[in-house]
This record gives C-alpha cells, structure tokens and sequence, in this order.
C-alpha cells in the first residue's frame, strides 16, 4: 500500500499571512541550464556539457476570490508595491517551502458558471529553502 499523502490541505503563506482559496499550487521547479562544452577532441567524438545557473521557476495557482480576505489582500499590495516579500508553502506530506519573492501575476476571470477566479505567479527571488519533513 502506497504511503503518499492526499495534496488538499496544502497552505501557502504571504508575510505569515495564509492566502485563502489557494487551489492547484505549482512549483517551485528546481533545473540546471547547461553549457555545451564539446571540442573536437572530446572522448569518443560525444557531446560534454557541464551544469551552470540553477533555477527556481515561477510559482503559480488560481484561486477563488473571497471579497475582503487578508492573504488575498496582502498579494494585492504585494504586487502594487512591487515588494519581495516572504512565502512559505506547507504541503500535507511534510515538506515545507520557504523563500523570499514578488507577485509577478495576477489575472482575473469570471467564466460562466464559475466563481471569480485569479490566477497568480510569485517569482521567488532567490533559491527557496527546502524542509523534506
């Protein structure tokens, strides 16, 4: 039987403040650009490549807007002010993630159908710390 854990429940905190009716939280995503360094007298005549800038991506998820919510608020100034600010990522597994960022995004819908929706994207500004629980 698997051990993995159910994904609702995940918290994402603004400054401390836990932004409401956060939905499908992506990211960060952790890679490594590389550079091509093959010559030619590279072994065996096969590509060489070595790692270079570590990067973080964006974080992202929609969420349903509640009229006077204090996390949503707190993302709204965040964004107005063009300030980076602190924010934490608690998933239901245990891991925790914690990095410093500015909201980059917010994007506004209201489908038919549906509740008020905005998409928002906070780019962390430096590589988030990871707590694997």
């Amino acid at each position: 039987m698997s051990d993995a854990v159910a994904a609702i429940g995940a918290i994402i905190t603004i400054d401390g403040t836990p932004i409401e009716e956060a939905r499908d939280i992506s990211g960060p995503e952790f890679s490594t650009d590389e550079v091509d360094v093959t010559s030619h007298d590279s072994p065996g005549f096969g590509e060489e490549v070595l790692p270079t800038i570590k990067r973080w991506g964006n974080v992202s998820f929609p969420m349903a807007g509640v009229a006077g919510a204090p996390g949503q608020a707190a993302l709204a100034a965040a964004w107005e002010a063009r300030t980076i600010h602190a924010f934490v990522q608690t998933l239901t597994n245990g891991v925790i993630y914690t990095y410093s960022g500015f909201v980059s995004r917010i994007g506004s819908s209201a489908a038919v159908g549906d509740v008020n929706m905005f998409d928002v994207t906070i780019r962390p500004s430096q590589a988030p710390t990871i707590d694997w629980g």
